[in-house]
């Protein structure tokens, strides 16, 4: 199996990235997803076969250096309260 066939075979009902997705709702689905399939491929590259709770660990570490490093300039605007 390619690298481009396992990125393809995320599921969108995947629950780790549905958690990180509303633990971490100022970033993008799509930011989210890769960075969980990109874990899941380094980890498989390598030969390590990883839990996915140990996804969601690492994944969350990376998602929140990825909000801190962000200058305040590049996010997305907030929505009005009432929306």
């Amino acid at each position: 199996m390619t690298s481009t066939q396992l990125v393809l075979q995320v599921d969108v009902r995947d629950p780790v990235v549905g958690r990180l997705c509303r633990d971490f709702p100022t970033l993008s689905r799509d930011a989210v997803e890769r960075c969980v399939c990109d874990l899941r491929l380094r980890a498989r590259h390598l030969g390590v076969d990883l839990t996915p709770t140990l996804v969601e660990v690492v994944a969350r570490e990376h998602l929140m250096s990825m909000i801190k490093s962000e200058p305040p300039s590049g996010r997305r605007p907030e929505r009005p309260s009432g929306e």
